[in-house]
């Protein structure tokens, strides 16, 4: 892996990984395209981790009382929410792992997205007055974060989707998305080193390219969340599901 694929991987993990439009599945596209020899499972987890320090510096402040208040309800919601998917990686991670790697999952992923954001973006409009959390709408998002575990579907972009349609106000439902990607990818690390016998192969030769590509990802994640907070109040996700649909059909097709 060259420095220049390692500064493009960082760049799209850290950019995709906030926006609707799964940041797994353009690494896995990318990733086909440049050749890339390392791990595959484990550089998505590096990149991962980048973006998780980009999440906990974004939200310094509220993780700080999260932390002074560990009992507080959003923490109990933070854990009701990690739940399933938990419970989803552990029945089902080997399988996902075998199938991370398929294009053509990737597009049937990418089709999904886009269509549960159409489906949200209608269903909003109608919502007079949006909810704050409650235990049903943070269930709901649990349970969508547990799908995103499909290839190509985008956490964010289906927790989010899930959450307005459950009626949560949509910075609420942003915000608690981004919060509820803190246990997921510290979990994934952890399934990583536990579970796969490749976890520890990257190669010694690899290893600065991996660096410069994870400091890439932190720089351009905390771009990627404030970009995210605009297109909630001003723009709408709209212009994502033809671009969704239109990669996912080419996946499929090519």
């Amino acid at each position: 892996m060259t420095f220049l694929v390692a500064i493009i991987l960082g760049l799209v993990q850290g950019i995709t990984e906030f926006l609707p439009i799964s940041s797994s599945g353009h690494l896995v596209i990318l990733e086909h395209w440049f050749g890339v020899e390392v791990d595959a499972v484990l550089l998505n987890v590096l990149l991962h981790i980048a973006t998780l320090f980009a999440v906990l510096w974004y939200f310094r402040k509220t993780i700080a009382y999260l932390i002074l208040n560990p009992f507080c309800k959003m923490n109990k919601y933070l854990v009701v929410a990690t739940i399933p998917a938990v419970v989803f990686v552990l029945l089902f991670g080997k399988l996902f792992d075998s199938a991370l790697s398929s294009l053509v999952m990737v597009g049937i992923g990418f089709i999904l997205t886009g269509i549960f954001l159409a489906v949200s973006q209608i269903i909003s409009k109608q919502i007079a007055v949006p909810k704050p959390l409650n235990w049903g709408s943070v269930l709901t998002m649990g349970f969508a974060q547990a799908l995103a575990i499909f290839p190509g579907l985008s956490r964010s972009g289906t927790t989010y989707a899930f959450g307005v349609v459950a009626g949560t106000e949509k910075n609420t439902a942003l915000d608690f998305s981004f919060l509820m990607s803190i246990p997921v990818i510290v979990a994934s690390l952890v399934y990583e080193l536990a579970f796969s016998g490749e976890a520890l192969t990257l190669a010694s030769t690899h290893w600065l390219a991996v660096v410069i590509s994870m400091v890439t990802a932190f720089l351009s994640a905390l771009l990627g969340l404030k970009f995210m907070k605009v297109l909630v109040n001003k723009i709408g996700f709209w212009w994502f599901v033809p671009y969704l649909i239109i990669v996912g059909i080419l996946l499929l097709v090519l």
